[in-house]
């Protein structure tokens, strides 16, 4: 028998999200479920419990209606001892084959997940871990091949593909034409690119109905992965896909307090029920509890940002495409700070200076991250690091400096993959200093402080140099402000579940503001006024003080060359101070 092998992971369900999943799915009380990867049968049993609750007599409910796929033998004794009615096959999902099943009306669950980077060993050790692709290993038997998802499909996924994907595409074949899809799965591929592949096969597909994520609450509190809940109903009709509206669901408040009284209750199916109606409803709207979104299938695309859309208040649609804004990357160049190959050898602290006594002139400022950094003004004397920078043609001769590269080279920092492209290997490439850095993770402060004095920057900052013409400080007044930040939270990525947000820099480039050399020079005076006072003022216990009096007043500037009425700008404020507790609570939530 071939079990589940780590890095694979399957986490229970928490009772109130197997909830709002039945919620959304279960129809009727005859309806037939397979969950693909059932375990113990805690899910399906579950699934019984709402049959009976629809049904208005014992007999409405199907002979057969719980089904279950578990490749581990005992999981499944476990299931039969809870489910003593229910059909559980003990064997990989990924070798059965639909046409020998009965349609389902729901395919359901939650199901196992594997990080992204073991896709490429789950298909290299298939004898112990799933078996995702077809015709590698010949010896294999066929019970443990997989043969309907084709290779061309498989390839198209790619390896970075998550497993969840894989679910996706071999669980369609096993619905009705009508049938309903819930899975939760993480939540990355809403927006990263390898999730094209995956997003274009749901378009084709499906009727998207819902998609479903918390900002207050981790539904696995003890897995590192943030999770969504999508809800698709199989659907062969290209008009009917693209007529559907699609729901992009932000719970505000954690499912317990959503979904009152004992899970057995009368009370707790009722309340799911009206809950569900209200989301499903065909407009947007928003509440104390959640926010809904509502948009044409047709109008998403596959390459498109759907967690973007998921997580944008309403003022940031409708502002998006204004006349008036522009991407950052049309007035300003964002590049990488340096990839030095050896930082143990570039990278000088003091202790390193005073050993080796490297002259000043090889020498400049580092400032390797944010961590220390309290204010909007960054000086030589706050960077603890200093990069060994040799310029080209320099004379190097009885210097300490080339006493430190012979001991370098001793070391075999030379022969590094990284500096055979580079003669001499300790000479790095020059880049123009910047006037403004952020940083390419964000925790809980979102700032852009400006550069003093020739200040070289680590890779994993950012250095914003606007181009010519724009003035530096008004440019600094429009990164630092609540309107940049939100969009910040809205491009950027959550790192697994520990809260930090990540930005590429196409992601960065695409941000939109007023184009500081179209600004009137009322308006240039009015940010670089504000930005000054703010600039020297510490961030309250490090973190991100949204009602400071300085913010306060910068932000009203921008607001103003933004046009924002008064309710846009509490929105704005509104929805920062949520994405920003959103990540924090998701990093430490110890959910039901």
């Amino acid at each position: 028998m071939v079990k589940k092998q780590q890095p694979m992971g399957h986490s229970e369900m928490p009772i109130t999200l197997a909830d709002l999943l039945l919620g959304f799915c279960l129809r009727q009380p005859d309806d037939t479920i397979l969950d693909p990867g059932c375990g113990e049968g805690k899910f399906l049993q579950r699934v019984e419990q709402w049959l009976q609750w629809l049904a208005a007599v014992p007999a409405d409910i199907a002979d057969d209606p719980l089904w279950g796929v578990e490749q581990d033998q005992e999981l499944v004794r476990k299931c039969y001892d809870r489910l003593p009615n229910a059909h559980v096959i003990n064997q990989n999902y990924f070798a059965q084959e639909p046409e020998t099943w009965p349609q389902f009306d729901l395919v359901a669950g939650n199901l196992p997940y594997a990080p992204t980077q073991s896709i490429g060993r789950l298909t290299k050790r298939r004898a112990r871990q799933l078996p995702l692709f077809p015709d590698e290993d010949q010896s294999l038997p066929d019970s443990e091949k997989l043969r309907l998802v084709s290779q061309k499909l498989a390839d198209s996924l790619g390896g970075r593909a998550g497993l969840h994907a894989y679910y996706f595409l071999h669980s369609e074949p096993f619905l009705k034409e009508g049938g309903r899809l819930g899975f939760v799965v993480p939540n990355g591929w809403l927006d990263v690119a390898y999730g094209v592949e995956l997003k274009q096969y749901l378009l084709d597909h499906f009727q998207i109905l819902a998609i479903v994520e918390s900002s207050v609450e981790r539904w696995f509190p003890q897995s590192s992965v943030n999770t969504c809940l999508v809800i698709l109903a199989k659907c062969g009709v290209w008009r009917r896909r693209q007529g559907n509206l699609v729901r992009l669901v932000r719970l505000r408040q954690p499912l317990r307090d959503l979904f009152p009284g004992n899970a057995a209750s009368p009370q707790r199916f009722v309340s799911v029920e009206q809950m569900v109606s209200k989301l499903m409803s065909g407009y947007s709207h928003e509440s104390g509890a959640y926010g809904v979104h509502v948009m044409e299938q047709g109008s998403l695309r596959a390459a498109g940002k759907w967690g973007k859309a998921l997580r944008a208040p309403a003022v940031y649609r409708r502002h998006r495409d204004h006349l008036d804004l522009h991407t950052l990357k049309r007035w300003a160049v964002v590049q990488r700070g340096y990839t030095t190959g050896a930082n143990e050898f570039f990278y000088l602290d003091a202790a390193a200076i005073e050993q080796w006594s490297i002259e000043e002139e090889f020498r400049r400022p580092l400032l390797k991250s944010m961590r220390g950094i309290e204010n909007l003004r960054v000086k030589a004397s706050d960077c603890r690091h200093e990069l060994l920078f040799i310029r080209p043609n320099s004379d190097l001769r009885g210097t300490a400096t080339q006493a430190y590269i012979k001991w370098g080279e001793d070391q075999g920092f030379h022969l590094r993959q990284t500096f055979r492209s580079r003669q001499p290997w300790y000479i790095l490439p020059a880049q123009s200093p910047a006037p403004i850095v952020m940083a390419k993770g964000v925790w809980q402060r979102h700032m852009s402080p400006i550069l003093e004095d020739n200040i070289t920057v680590d890779q994993q900052l950012y250095q914003i140099l606007p181009v010519e013409h724009v003035p530096v400080i008004a440019a600094a007044a429009l990164l630092n402000s609540s309107w940049f930040a939100l969009q910040i939270e809205l491009h950027g990525r959550v790192s697994l579940g520990r809260g930090l947000l990540w930005l590429a820099t196409y992601e960065l480039g695409q941000v939109r503001l007023p184009d500081p050399r179209r600004l009137k020079e009322d308006q240039i005076e009015q940010l670089e006024k504000t930005f000054l006072g703010l600039v020297e003022r510490p961030f309250k216990n490090g973190g991100y003080d949204l009602d400071q009096p300085e913010r306060r007043e910068m932000d009203a500037v921008v607001f103003d060359v933004l046009n924002f009425s008064d309710s846009e700008r509490t929105a704005v404020l509104d929805s920062l101070k949520e994405r920003l507790h959103s990540r924090k609570q998701q990093a430490a939530y110890g959910g039901e």
